[in-house]
């Protein structure tokens, strides 16, 4: 596969019958940042990346501390939930494709990073991939305003704001998929929207679009993979947890219970730092940056 060197470059990462698009940051292509520096592979958040200021800034703020990275979205993003093929777990051979590929450029040392629901995902993937003589180039683990676990945070929302329908009428549509009745056929999956997912109002931004099978893997009750609590127990690698004070979706408690886990667990090298911020880091992405810039600097030094 061949790209274009330079800052910003829009990539297609081939995978199956479908593609992973990502964004491929400040490239340096000299032996020793290949092999001494490492390169943030970053996974998205609800929706996606490439869709505001959070997936453009700290690439940029990195960039310019020598720091190259990897953007990417996995079929979870933008119309993967809408149309059934956005499966959480499914997402793990998708971020090792993405690895496979900054191997070949000739990285050595990946670092897994992510925001929101894009750090439960950093966690299953870094959890399921940490025996180091098998995958030896995963090197450390960011989570940014990542909840203890993805199915309550979202019907902690939900119920919240009053969501229609409500969580408990998905969760009884989706089991019929899963665990229909005795003597029932499986039912079909199906598209729906949540009216005041987000808000309180009727308007599009505070609606969400799933399918109940889509739905299912990641904010369903039983949806595993997608509770972070599970699996930062057996994160090996360097851990930074990154809380903002002003988060109106995650709670404090949340990011101090995962960091609590992971060291509980034996993991010797957790971080946990706080920021005068809410959720999405808006006008905080500089001072982000140079928080993880320094974290860098301490565990790669």
């Amino acid at each position: 596969m061949y790209v274009e060197r330079c800052s910003g470059t829009i990539i297609s990462i081939p995978f199956d019958h479908h593609k992973i698009d990502a964004l491929f940051y400040h490239i340096v292509t000299h032996k020793e940042h290949l092999e001494e520096k490492p390169v943030i592979l970053r996974l998205h958040g609800t929706l996606g990346n490439l869709l505001d200021e959070t997936e453009h800034e700290l690439p940029s703020v990195l960039a310019t501390e020598g720091y190259s990275s990897l953007t990417m979205n996995t079929l979870l993003a933008n119309l993967g939930l809408f149309f059934g093929f956005g499966i959480f777990d499914d997402t793990i051979p998708q971020i090792d494709k993405a690895c496979e590929f900054l191997r070949k450029v000739g990285f050595k040392k990946i670092v897994i990073a992510g925001h929101g629901l894009g750090g439960c995902m950093a966690i299953r993937y870094a959890a399921l991939r940490n025996d180091p003589l098998k995958y030896p180039a995963i090197k450390a683990l960011i989570a940014v305003a990542t909840p203890y676990s993805m199915p309550d945070a979202i019907r902690r929302r939900w119920r919240r704001f009053g969501s229609e329908p409500s969580y408990d009428e998905i969760y009884v549509r989706a089991k019929r998929i899963f665990k229909p009745p005795p003597g029932e056929e499986p039912a079909l999956d199906e598209s729906f929207v949540v009216k005041k997912a987000h808000g309180e109002h009727y308007l599009p931004e505070h609606s969400e679009v799933y399918t109940l099978k889509t739905w299912w893997s990641l904010a369903g009750p039983e949806a595993g993979g997608a509770k972070a609590y599970k699996h930062i127990g057996q994160v090996k690698v360097p851990i930074l947890l990154v809380h903002a004070l002003h988060d109106d979706i995650i709670e404090r408690r949340e990011f101090e219970d995962l960091g609590k886990i992971a060291t509980e667990a034996g993991n010797n090298d957790v971080s946990q730092l706080f920021l005068d911020a809410g959720h999405m880091f808006e006008g905080k992405h500089d001072e982000l940056g140079q928080i993880i810039v320094k974290w860098f600097n301490d565990i790669f030094a």
